[in-house]
């Protein structure tokens, strides 16, 4: 042997603990197994956070025993430690799964059976439930509890319960809907539109109360919110079939409670019996009907959301308001892609897809024009862009539509919802424009703009403003939703001359701005003094009752601008006028009301007005409102006035009556007058209630804090 030949070496010895035998392990055994991984570690590899990999050894395999019959794991075996495997933990096999759902299941069970027990059981029984929660009860407790104390409330079934549910909405709503003077006078003895109750809903059985709200949200509220086509669901209502393509369950309810803002009950009708105002009994069934619905996309379920979204602002909840809006918008943002608008055709029919594809195309611009008035009125960045979608086109000649002031008169005016829809349409395109470029985060300094993009902008809106067609002109036709219309539009002005003085501008010279301030000046009061001009028409052609709610932000941007030059007469006209709405519009909208509160705040941090000034102002406005609202209102034909006794002034002829004070007061003239009634025709008829409001806010001295000599106030100062 040569010396320069390796010596071999011998096997190497495994490294195994001493109590196992060194049996050789078979050479055909190593060479044909190989590792494999299992989906579930055993215990000891969990604490250990090991990889787990089966033992190879036939050695190993031969004398390990305790490991209930499964292959013990290498790292068991080298740390001899017991190798427990749990097959039912593993996620990956079907007991593991069916194991889930069952605990899912149960934990459902139980939330209705909580919520029915809260709702319907005894306080004495839901204290107890209560407390039982607080001690941190097990589930099983806590069911058991409510199988004994609350088995007669849950017991039934679903169908009792419904019975149940329908049986005590019912009953509530009789107690609210009994007869009652109205707040105006009705020359209708049978509602506009006539629809059945059942089976849209089970808070009422009452045909006549449902027929009654769906005419007065057509009439006064769908033109600020046309989320719906008229024709379409009024059919499939009166066809009492559900159709989630057109009308359901849950949409019905959101506009019968969105209707009840408008309904002219007193709330000192209310029953003591009566759980919740009949507002608050629809809304709750329409959360629980789109709850039992689901996530299911469809165009009544984005109706839904933005009628939700307009309940909600009303009530001046506006963080809940906005997240419902955003949810609206996801839910049109993926209804109107492609392949899930095709599907959603196909499920209504080949006849109906037409109808389908402009109700989304409608339904989608309506939304664009209520988030863009939203964000407007917050002066924020928009929430979506304009529609990809083109604007639905105006009506070509004559519209068959007509227009009729439910419940208060039978006359009616042509009524070009087309034509509304798209001229609204191109007004929103105008404020995304200026919302994308003046509005900025407020917690960024806004950068300097141009002084031409915002004259740019200001042409565009004077632009859309000189095109109106003439079935959309004030003189042309006369309607709420018209003069509404135009209040947008003055709106936009106001906020766009204001900006014109708060942003920093980059071009901008002294011989420039001495030139534009008297005219950009001009054009922020001229638009205010429209906007109460507009305001003023409305409530004397139908009262102080029907002002529509998308009022509210054009009267609240004017009102508190025009504050700060009260000293011409004509000023101080237009603010009893945009204050009286201010304060009507209270009585139907908590948002409105918070706005008002503020108003009083800012008056009298102005020193505008003395503190007895401002307490009785809005006192007796409220009372006379209160007095003169379930009275119906004396009307007189042609442009006359009415005046009640003692002091004050004519509001409609600009007349002094006789025993009035000396103090400063606020007249309207004759001129105003005939501007404001010019167009109506002979029969236009002037509300007593909106002149007598009138009146008692002309008896206050505003502009200048009242002395002691005042005949209104004989406090100091504040």
């Amino acid at each position: 042997m040569s010396q320069n030949t390796p010596r071999p070496l011998a096997p190497a010895v495994p490294h195994a603990p001493a109590q196992i035998s060194p049996k050789p392990t078979p050479p055909a055994l190593v060479s044909t197994r190989q590792r494999r991984n299992i989906t579930t570690a055993c215990k000891a590899c969990r604490k250990r956070r090991s990889k787990v990999c089966l033992c190879v050894a036939q050695a190993y395999l031969e004398q390990t025993s305790q490991c209930d019959d499964n292959t013990p794991c290498s790292a068991c075996v080298l740390k001899q430690t017991e190798c427990v495997r749990d097959q039912g933990e593993d996620g990956r096999r079907k007991i593991a799964w069916k194991r889930k759902v069952e605990e899912l299941e149960s934990g459902h069970h139980l939330t209705p059976q909580l919520l029915e027990a809260i709702r319907n059981g005894d306080m004495s029984e839901v204290d107890k439930l209560i407390a039982l929660i607080r001690s941190k009860a097990t589930q099983e407790e806590i069911v058991d509890f409510i199988a004994t104390n609350f088995s007669r409330e849950t017991s039934g079934g679903e169908e009792s319960e419904t019975r149940s549910r329908t049986s005590s909405t019912r009953q509530r709503s009789r107690s609210v809907h009994r007869p009652h003077r109205s707040i105006v006078p009705r020359d209708f003895d049978s509602p506009l539109i006539s629809v059945p109750a059942i089976p849209w809903t089970t808070v009422t059985d009452d045909d006549q109360l449902v027929s009654d709200l769906i005419s007065l949200w057509f009439t006064w509220r769908h033109w600020c919110y046309p989320f719906v086509d008229r024709e379409r669901l009024i059919a499939a209502m009166q066809s009492k079939i559900s159709d989630d393509t057109i009308c359901t369950p849950y949409l019905v309810n959101m506009i019968l409670s969105d209707a009840c803002f408008d309904y002219d009950y007193p709330v000192e009708m209310n029953s003591k019996s009566s759980e919740k105002p009949l507002r608050d009994l629809f809304y709750t069934e329409a959360r629980r009907l789109a709850e039992a619905a689901g996530t299911h996309r469809s165009v009544p379920s984005i109706q839904y959301r933005l009628l939700k979204w307009a309940y909600l602002d009303n009530l001046g909840m506006e963080t809940m308001s906005l997240s419902v809006m955003h949810d609206a918008l996801h839910h049109l943002q993926q209804l109107d892609k492609p392949g899930r608008l095709a599907k959603f055709q196909a499920r209504a029919g080949k006849d109906k897809a037409l109808e389908v594809e402009r109700s989304v195309v409608s339904t989608s611009w309506t939304t664009f024009i209520v988030a863009m008035r939203t964000t407007f009125s917050r002066r924020s960045l928009p929430l979506m862009p304009p529609p990809l979608r083109d604007n639905p086109p105006p009506c070509k000649g004559q519209s068959r539509e007509r227009w009729v002031a439910y419940p208060r008169q039978h006359s009616y005016s042509p009524a070009h919802s087309e034509c509304h829809l798209h001229y609204l349409g191109k007004l929103a395109e105008i404020f995304y424009k200026i919302s994308r470029n003046v509005f900025f985060p407020k917690e960024k300094p806004a950068p300097a703009v141009s002084r031409d993009l915002l004259e740019d902008l200001h042409r565009e809106l004077v632009y859309w403003h000189d095109n109106l067609m003439d079935c959309l002109q004030v003189d042309g036709t006369r309607s709420p939703h018209i003069y509404s219309l135009h209040a947008q539009y003055h709106w936009a002005v106001v906020v766009l001359s204001e900006l014109n003085f708060t942003l920093p501008i980059d071009d901008e010279d002294e011989s420039t701005l001495a030139m534009l301030t008297p005219v950009i000046r001009m054009q922020h009061m001229t638009a205010i003094l429209e906007i109460a001009g507009l305001v003023h028409r409305n409530c004397m052609d139908w009262g102080v009752d029907h002002i529509p709610i998308s009022f509210l932000h054009p009267i609240h941007a004017a009102i508190v601008a025009i504050m700060n030059d009260l000293d011409p007469a004509e000023h101080r006209s237009a603010f009893t006028k945009l204050a009286v709405a201010f304060h009507c519009l209270s009585r139907r909208s908590t948002l409105a009301e918070g706005m008002l509160r503020i108003l009083q705040l800012d008056l009298r941090r102005r020193r505008l007005m003395a503190s007895n000034d401002i307490k009785n102002m809005f006192k007796e406005a409220n009372d006379l409102w209160e007095a003169s609202a379930f009275t119906p209102p004396r009307r007189s034909a042609g442009g006359g006035g009415g005046g009640g006794g003692g002091g004050g002034v004519d509001v409609l002829s600009g007349r002094a009556i006789d025993g009035t004070s000396g103090t400063e007061r606020i007249h309207v003239n004759t001129g105003q007058r005939q501007q404001f009634g010019s167009g109506h025709g002979s029969g236009a008829a002037a509300d007593d209630s909106y002149d007598l409001l009138i009146e008692k806010w002309n008896h206050f001295n505003l502009g200048t804090v009242a002395t002691s000599s005042s005949s209104s106030s004989s406090s100091p100062p504040l």
